[in-house]
């Protein structure tokens, strides 16, 4: 009878460790889990809005303006779906011709980011750096091809669509003591970062008949283009680096902004974040 009453209890002290171990297991899972749908509670800054403005623009027509696919593909932004390729890049090239207008049409994607200091965060903390990094080209344009490029460092513009600006794998802003996008410099308590996601495929607009050159989106018109055939779909993670932490989170954009092929320019105003994830790493 004692060897039962002996064995009873190490089978109970078994059992007891063994729910107990599966309990701590359950708990972690849960844990983690919960991490991975809600992220950080508090942040030290977070997106307040980000304004995305569609127009389009012309350039010189020249080798450095042209669609480079060798080179966006060593920048590292991804593309995927059944028009990885360009739908413009097969077509065989125009004799020249003189004409009074002769430029080459980029349709233009610029977002600003504006980050904002956490009132609920207990702490001071200053941005050192943010990162736009992981570009993906989710669903790509019908017609033409989608670059990515950084503000420019010279006076005239704030883009410059040209190779030397293309963005690499990652684009930073350094903080600062106040924004400077040209210098891509945020300021270390809040500020604004940007980007610009050009359709550089596009058709040449030639004409002889216009006297002035059609502003802004209106000259997508002048290309038989509609709304349908520049639409896409892009991705990337903002990575907010202060002090001693580094969060990150996902940004999904749909571009451009409905009736930009009819209009100068349209616009977007994004402002509700509730379910936007911050990921510590």
């Amino acid at each position: 009878m004692i060897y039962i009453r002996e064995v009873t209890k190490q089978r109970i002290k078994f059992w007891t460790i063994v729910f107990a171990v599966a309990v701590a297991i359950a708990f972690a899972g849960f844990t983690v889990l919960k991490y991975q749908v809600e992220g950080e509670k508090k942040v030290p800054f977070q997106i307040g809005k980000i304004i995305v403005i569609s127009s389009a623009t012309t350039t010189e027509k020249d080798a450095n303006s042209t669609v480079n696919e060798e080179a966006q593909a060593a920048e590292g932004v991804e593309t995927q779906g059944e028009n990885a390729q360009s739908a413009e890049a097969t077509q065989p090239a125009e004799p020249e011709e003189n004409y009074v207008w002769n430029e080459k049409v980029v349709q233009t994607n610029d977002v600003y980011i504006y980050l904002d200091k956490n009132n609920d965060y207990k702490g001071e903390q200053a941005i050192k750096k943010v990162r736009i990094e992981n570009i993906k080209i989710l669903e790509n344009v019908k017609v033409g091809k989608i670059q990515v490029y950084m503000p420019n460092s010279l006076e005239d513009g704030l883009y410059k669509y040209v190779n030397d600006y293309l963005v690499s794998t990652t684009l930073t802003y350094t903080g600062s003591n106040a924004d400077n996008k040209k210098a891509l410099q945020i300021n270390n308590q809040g500020g604004c970062v940007c980007i610009s996601f050009a359709n550089m495929g596009l058709d040449n607009y030639r004409s002889n008949d216009e006297q002035e050159l059609p502003q802004g989106g209106t000259i997508l018109e002048k290309l038989n283009l509609a709304n349908e055939d520049l639409k896409f779909k892009v991705s990337f993670d903002l990575v907010i680096e202060v002090q001693d932490k580094t969060y990150k989170t996902t940004i999904t954009l749909d571009m451009p902004i409905d009736g930009v092929v009819n209009q100068k320019e349209t616009y977007t105003t994004i402002e509700n974040f509730d379910n936007t994830v911050y990921k510590r790493i």
